[in-house]
């Protein structure tokens, strides 16, 4: 595992100040998760510097960062974004910090922040379970990647392998995975570590909340 500070992201997109501007939202929710604003632009410097055209974002939760990767990405770009509904949530096995999440974006479901925004048509919701999805027609055709969805290691795992399928092949491609590093999800920072053995993995270094991207 690779440990980097933020600024090495930021550096690497080599653009004067006059086009590094970007639309992010103002927070409406809290005390929910999701990401901290630095996280939020990291997201989108690396779709900046892979020039995303198709992202997929595992958990769409209140559809913040889906909203924010619309509105920082070419007017061509699709985002797609995947969730549970409630009954792909039903009889779910999850990480215990993940149910309470799962209920709130269940009761958010009809009002993302994305629904009504001037990028809404770039963006397709997908609805089930990451484990058992159908991800064979989106293989090889991703440039960026999202993982935020279920914590606990069966998903991540599966998550990841899907993203790494998905990853586009013949350009670059980038895969962000987010909670790295955090005292809730321990299984998931040691499937991270244990992947940077096989792969080069970087870890972004953040004081408060962490964030780690391949």
């Amino acid at each position: 595992m690779h440990h980097i500070r933020p600024y090495k992201i930021f550096t690497l997109i080599e653009t004067p100040p006059s086009q590094r501007a970007v639309s992010v939202t103002l927070p409406s929710r809290r005390g929910a998760g999701g990401t901290s604003l630095l996280e939020t632009l990291l997201i989108i410097a690396a779709s900046r510097i892979v020039d995303a055209r198709r992202v997929f974002e595992f958990g769409t939760f209140f559809g913040c960062n889906t909203l924010n990767m619309a509105l920082n990405t070419p007017a061509d770009a699709k985002i797609f974004t995947l969730d549970v509904d409630e009954q792909h949530a039903a009889g779910l096995e999850q990480h215990p910090a993940d149910a309470p999440l799962t209920q709130l974006h269940l009761a958010s479901r009809s009002s993302l922040d994305f629904v009504g925004s001037s990028v809404a048509g770039k963006i397709k919701a997908l609805i089930g379970n990451s484990t058992t999805f159908d991800f064979s027609v989106w293989r090889k055709s991703m440039d960026l990647l999202f993982i935020d969805g279920g914590h606990d290691l069966s998903t991540v795992k599966s998550d990841t392998e899907s993203a790494l399928e998905m990853a586009a092949a013949e350009r670059a491609a980038c895969i962000m995975w987010h909670d790295y590093r955090n005292w809730e999800y321990p299984a998931l920072t040691c499937y991270l570590e244990d992947l940077a053995q096989e792969r080069e993995i970087f870890h972004i270094e953040d004081r408060s909340e962490e964030h780690t991207s391949e």
